[in-house]
């Protein structure tokens, strides 16, 4: 592994989001992504729109570097209409660990017979994010491993950065869309918010943890979004660590 993730940097995440920015086209993007996650200790990563998928389908993220027999099976047995992975993911705001699907939702054979049909292919164990931008498709990025075993903080946190990058800069690229993250003032509450959200905090347990109520949280959060001019908390967390105001290696 070339960075051990207990002595990674933000000067690592820098490079990424450096070299994500230069890319011009999708297919550019997939093998920054694909040696970004590799450094990191991952094997397979994918970032695709939710519902119905095409090879070469226009305006469409679909990066990965699953193993070519999978996704021509996923694709060709419709195995995303029964994805038990987006289905319980889509249902959390920070990411969801693949060990953690039955607690979120019940699932059905057929969906437990996709994660099968999976692991047969080396995607064991896995990590999923979702993104969701009103007015917009679904997207989902995910980091998977050969090896069965939980997802640390500090590897769930990598996945959410590299996450971060690659959502908008895939976004970017199908959509034409030019997005910027300004560098802007935060409260010292809204950054302990937001080291708090890094964790995995919701919202009630933040409030918990402050002595604040839940709708104040909720009002510093909302504020420090409006600022750095992002839709979502995955990209609020990714600006203000790129920009100096709470650290990845604070985050364990």
């Amino acid at each position: 592994m070339g960075r051990r993730l207990d002595h990674a940097k933000l000067s690592d995440f820098d490079e990424v989001q450096k070299a994500c920015a230069k890319v011009v086209t999708t297919a550019q993007l997939s093998s920054v992504i694909d040696a970004a996650i590799r450094e990191f200790g991952f094997r397979w990563f994918a970032l695709v729109h939710d519902g119905h998928l095409q090879k070469q389908q226009p305006e469409q993220l679909m990066m990965t570097n699953y193993p070519a027999s999978w996704v021509d099976e996923v694709i060709s047995d419709r195995l995303y209409m029964h994805d038990p992975v987006h289905i319980a993911s889509a249902r959390s705001a920070f990411g969801l660990c693949w060990e953690r699907i039955a607690d979120v939702i019940a699932p059905t054979r057929r969906q437990l017979s996709v994660l099968t049909r999976g692991r047969d292919h080396g995607l064991v164990s896995g990590f999923t994010i979702p993104f969701r931008i009103p007015g917009e498709r679904g997207a989902f990025f995910t980091v998977a491993r050969k090896r069965d075993r939980p997802f640390s903080n500090v590897e769930m946190m990598t996945a959410r950065l590299i996450a971060g990058v690659a959502f908008q800069r895939g976004r970017e690229l199908v959509g034409g869309i030019e997005l910027t993250v300004p560098s802007v003032s935060l409260s010292p509450r809204q950054i302990q918010c937001l080291e708090l959200i890094a964790e995995g905090k919701t919202d009630w347990e933040i409030g918990t943890i402050l002595g604040l109520s839940q709708n104040t949280i909720h009002e510093y959060i909302e504020e420090a979004r409006r600022r750095y001019q992002v839709k979502t908390r995955s990209q609020l967390v990714l600006a203000a660590v790129r920009d100096g105001k709470i650290s990845f290696n604070h985050m364990k």
